[in-house]
């Protein structure tokens, strides 16, 4: 079963690189550089609380691993952001621990469970900071009750190695850059910038039926509303993160 299961992400990578490639996406990745970041002046910070769990010790070397992963990675003019072409594959061969993340719509545990945080605080800052989103997947389920959430619903980010990505596009004439802050109960995520970038007005509008919950996130300026994106989510019963 685990070989099948190998064998079948394989594939799924394989065709990722392949219509990259045919896309001319391959191409256009922000990596590693070896010239240094540049003089970053200005910053847009989004903070959001670490909640207490039972493998919380777990998520948070994911969380450390991850963002140390990002954090050197400079994204230029026109340059993709991809989730996983930065943080690599969430094994622990490569450090990460298991922890709790919901797979094919349950509540489980898996190696690099809490990685989503990581992936949600930089979905909603790229919504705030006007980073052009290409790729994202809401989470299929709400299983928090409202003093629980450690981020508005839709605002969410969920990653899966090989099946699903977080991508941003830096759309600005000049590079940009992302810095974290991590304690034992807070996520700090940071937009540098040598040019002062205006922090954007996003709503996040929920609508519910059938068990279901509708979310919209819309961007708000000045007298103009624009949809930035839709997500819905099956409503289970709350338990503590």
């Amino acid at each position: 079963m685990k070989i099948w299961k190998e064998i079948k992400l394989q594939i799924r990578l394989l065709r990722r690189v392949l219509q990259d490639f045919r896309k001319g996406a391959w191409w256009q990745f922000s990596r590693i550089g070896d010239s240094g970041k540049p003089n970053f002046r200005h910053s847009i910070s989004l903070s959001q609380p670490i909640r207490s769990s039972a493998t919380l010790e777990n998520k948070l070397v994911n969380i450390r691993l991850a963002c140390a992963r990002i954090e050197p990675v400079t994204i230029y003019p026109g340059q993709i952001f991809s989730f996983w072409e930065i943080v690599g594959k969430p094994s622990a061969t490569n450090g990460f621990r298991r922890s709790r993340n919901i797979i094919n719509g349950r509540l489980s545990e898996d190696v690099g469970g809490g990685l989503c945080q990581v992936s949600g605080i930089l979905y909603h800052l790229a919504l705030l900071t006007g980073l052009v989103v290409t790729e994202r997947h809401a989470h299929s389920l709400d299983i928090y009750r409202e003093e629980e959430r450690h981020t508005p619903l839709g605002a969410d980010a969920t990653v899966v190695f090989g099946y699903k990505d977080l991508r941003l596009v830096n759309p600005y004439l000049f590079p940009v850059a992302f810095s974290f802050e991590i304690s034992d109960n807070q996520l700090i995520c940071k937009l540098l910038s040598n040019v002062l970038i205006e922090k954007k007005t996003v709503e996040f509008r929920r609508t519910s039926a059938d068990g279901h919950e509708k979310v919209t996130a819309i961007l708000i300026s000045e007298s103009i509303e624009k949809v930035l994106a839709e997500s819905q989510y099956e409503k289970i019963s709350p338990q503590v993160n």
